[in-house]
């Protein structure tokens, strides 16, 4: 069956599965990037393919790469800046969890057929720490909640994880404990949401309940800048 044989409903079908496969030419997966950009309902079709061939890979287990081939990569695609900083602010982790990002953005359920609203930039961080194992993944959606996926690590026996959102000279502000299951979400405060990309994300281990008087107590096990991508 040639393209000239479906209905505009299957080519738009067919044209969200190669943008995904990264089948098409250049000139189209470009066009279709910015196409899910702003059309809501294409931007739908092409979360709904991600999540079917997502499946694909459960199977594959990861692959660390070599410590030298990482730093020839963070030098060759950023060569004004050092290592160490690239490394504290996920510039290598985002390489790999950017297609995770994505997803999870184009799949929230804001992103209706017949919303008329433009998609705005996707922010999101990983939080990490050289000093802890803890490591999880912050997409900020269109409702300004932050939706959160541990990758690994937890909070120390007896302790509980707590999330903060920092603007820089600004005392941290508590977006609450988070609970012990991998994935969570929690809302933003009003006051933040036109200053997304000059947030920090922090998480402490504080006492069963909370940080005592709002206020942060333990020791930060990961952290983040939020980033559009």
């Amino acid at each position: 069956m040639s393209d000239e044989d479906l209905s505009p409903r299957d080519a738009e079908d067919a044209q969200a599965a190669e943008y995904v496969l990264g089948l098409a030419s250049d000139d189209v997966l470009e066009q279709a990037q910015t196409r899910a950009a702003h059309d809501a309902a294409f931007a739908q079709r092409v979360a709904s393919w991600q999540e079917r061939l997502v499946t694909l890979t459960d199977s594959i287990k990861p692959v660390n790469p070599p410590k030298k081939l990482k730093r020839k990569l963070l030098k060759t695609l950023f060569p004004k800046v050092s290592v160490p900083l690239l490394q504290r602010l996920w510039i290598w982790q985002g390489i790999a969890v950017c297609a995770l990002v994505l997803a999870a953005y184009l799949a929230t359920p804001l992103l209706q057929p017949d919303s008329t609203d433009v998609p705005r930039d996707v922010f999101a961080t990983q939080m990490t720490s050289t000093d802890f194992d803890l490591q999880v993944l912050a997409v900020v959606d269109t409702k300004n909640s932050i939706a959160l996926r541990r990758l690994a690590g937890a909070a120390p026996a007896g302790r509980v994880l707590e999330l903060w959102a920092i603007l820089p000279d600004q005392a941290p502000v508590s977006l609450g404990v988070l609970p012990e299951g991998e994935t969570a979400r929690v809302p933003l405060p009003r006051a933040m949401a036109d200053q997304i990309a000059s947030i920090t994300l922090a998480i402490t281990d504080e006492p069963v309940g909370g940080a005592p008087r709002g206020v942060p107590s333990g020791d930060i096990r990961a952290a983040g800048v939020i980033s559009a991508l």
